[in-house]
C-alpha cells in the first residue's frame, strides 16, 4: 500500500534493521563487493513507493550492517510487516538469502533467497527497531 492509498492518515515511521551480512566465501577486492551488495540491496528497498531516506551503515570488519529507512504507514501495526517484506523482497532481488525475516520477533529456521553458493550474501536480522519519525 503506497502513500497515495494511505491518504491523510498515513504517518510517517522510521525502520532500522540490523544484520550480520556474511557469505561462505571472503568478500573479494578489500570487500568492494561486500558494499556492492549492501548498495544494491538498499536501492531496491528505496524503490518501494512509500519508502524514503534509506541509509546504509556498514562494518565489515564485523560483518554488520544497518539499514535505516522512512516507511510511510497507516498504523504502527502495519509498519512491521511492510517493512519485513519490503527487505526481504529487496535482498532477494539482489541475490541474496535471509533468515530471521519472519517476524520481528521470530526465527526462521529456513532462509529465503538465492540458493546455498559459496558467493551468497546471507543476511542474518539481528534486530529490528521502528519509531515515529521527526
Amino acid at each position: 500500500m503506497g502513500p497515495q492509498s494511505l491518504g491523510r492518515w498515513a504517518m510517517k515511521y522510521r525502520v532500522s534493521f540490523e544484520f550480520r551480512l556474511t557469505r561462505r566465501t571472503i568478500w573479494a577486492a578489500d570487500g568492494i563487493d561486500f558494499y556492492d551488495h549492501a548498495t544494491a540491496v538498499a536501492e531496491k528497498i528505496g524503490s518501494h513507493e512509500f519508502v524514503s531516506d534509506v541509509r546504509v551503515i556498514s562494518d565489515r570488519s564485523e560483518s554488520l550492517l544497518t539499514v535505516d529507512f522512512a516507511q510511510e504507514a497507516s498504523g504502527h501495526n502495519e509498519v512491521i510487516p511492510g517493512a519485513l517484506a519490503v527487505v526481504r523482497e529487496a535482498i532477494e532481488a539482489a541475490g541474496g538469502r535471509h533468515f530471521g525475516m519472519d517476524t520481528a520477533g521470530g526465527r526462521m529456521l529456513v532462509g529465503g533467497g538465492a540458493g546455498p553458493g559459496l558467493d551468497t550474501p546471507i543476511w542474518q536480522k539481528r534486530r529490528v527497531v521502528i519509531g515515529l519519525a521527526a
